[in-house]
């Protein structure tokens, strides 16, 4: 399982993920004469990579759904898909629609679903994109930062392990997007995964959501990494 955050405000996109790689597997039991399957849930790893960035295309990918497909971390696609599918300058719009594609025809009984941001030139400018995507609960990509006229709208998306940042959100005392500052998207964006992963301490049940948080900024003029883990050796 996975949380991801997408915040998106006049400054800029803010896309932040956690690092827990988990596995579900089931156990066939047979007590007496009566069989019972026994699922089992587990920690694979804290160092998997669920936000992404395009370089090809300047577009972030954030992953949720199915970690390992293959008995591979799902960003080792990503990292296909870009090197393969992804052509220079492309739109975001093209590159969301090639990713859900992509995994369609690779793996088509597989749940896995993106969020898929960054800038494309317009007329009146650089405009934000912001898109969900599921390679079977969304027939297409579906823009969510924009209103039913086409207008840009400021707000957040969640998508994985969503049930304690369900209940941090309330529509009623939202923060005021179209007035928040990036530092300030960020912050946001990075409380909720972190206070997720510190209820998750808590409350008895699977700790779905841990590990590092990896943030990507995107703007119009760049897209970089403002926390991400990186490789190292072990403390002695």
């Amino acid at each position: 399982m996975s949380l991801v955050v997408t915040v998106f405000v006049p400054e800029g996109i803010v896309m932040a993920g956690d690092s827990r790689l988990t596995l579900a597997y089931q156990e066939h039991k047979k007590e007496g004469e009566k069989p019972r399957t026994v699922e089992h849930q587990v920690v694979l790893s804290d160092n998997a990579y669920k936000v992404e960035a395009l370089e090809r295309a300047d577009v972030g990918v954030g992953t949720f759904g199915a970690s390992i497909i293959d008995n591979m971390p799902v960003s080792r696609y990503i990292w296909r898909f870009e090197r393969t599918e992804v052509g220079e300058g492309e739109s975001v719009t093209t590159v969301a629609n090639k990713l859900v594609s992509y995994f369609r025809s690779q793996f088509p009984r597989v749940d896995v679903g993106f969020h898929v941001c960054g800038y494309r030139r317009e007329e009146v400018g650089s405009v934000p994109y912001v898109y969900f995507c599921h390679t079977t609960k969304e027939a297409e990509p579906k823009r969510w930062n924009a209103d039913e006229q086409g207008e840009v709208k400021f707000g957040v998306i969640r998508s994985g392990d969503t049930h304690v940042v369900d209940r941090l959100i309330n529509a009623k005392s939202l923060p005021v997007f179209s007035a928040m500052p990036l530092q300030d998207a960020i912050d946001y964006a990075v409380y909720l995964i972190t206070t997720t992963i510190e209820t998750l301490r808590f409350e008895p049940k699977f700790p779905s959501v841990g590990g590092p948080i990896d943030v990507l900024v995107i703007t119009p003029r760049r897209m970089r990494f403002v926390q991400k883990k990186e490789l190292h050796g072990m403390d002695v």
